[in-house]
């Protein structure tokens, strides 16, 4: 077996990701409907909604518990709630998400945690259709 990388045995690297412009210390506490237009982070605790049109990083400090939709979401904490329309979830090791998700791409680090239903949708993804109309169960793709 290989030994893991730096990037599996560090949360995150510090440069991993674009400033952000929004930021939610991990001393905050918010109740609510947060909407981001840019680059976002929530280190604090947070339950609502939440929405961010762009990169939503949910830190490994963080406590959410909200139905969540964001362009790109990477979780390093702990989100309670369904996540919709997202283009890409990651988790990353010690994250645990709780909750459905309808996404395009879903990228599960070891050591995090999924506990819920995947919906798969986007490009390059095609429903698969029953070869003959007796046998449900003799799949191919599209």
């Amino acid at each position: 077996m290989a030994a893991p990388s730096d990037r599996d045995t560090k949360p995150e690297a510090p440069d991993e990701f674009p400033p952000f412009t929004y930021h939610l210390a991990s001393d905050v506490t918010i109740t609510g409907r947060l909407t981001f237009p840019c680059n976002a982070r929530v280190d604090g605790r947070f339950s609502g909604e939440l929405k961010a049109d762009a990169l939503l990083v949910v830190g490994s400090s963080a406590l959410i518990q909200a139905n969540v939709s964001a362009d790109r979401l990477v979780v390093f904490g702990t989100l309670r709630g369904n996540v919709r329309k997202s283009g890409t979830v990651e988790l990353r090791p010690g994250a645990t998400l709780v909750g459905d998700i309808e996404v395009a791409k879903l990228i599960v680090h070891e050591g995090a945690r999924f506990d819920g239903r995947c919906s798969m949708s986007g490009a390059g993804h095609r429903a698969p259709r029953a070869v003959d109309g007796d046998a449900p169960a003799k799949l191919r793709q599209a």
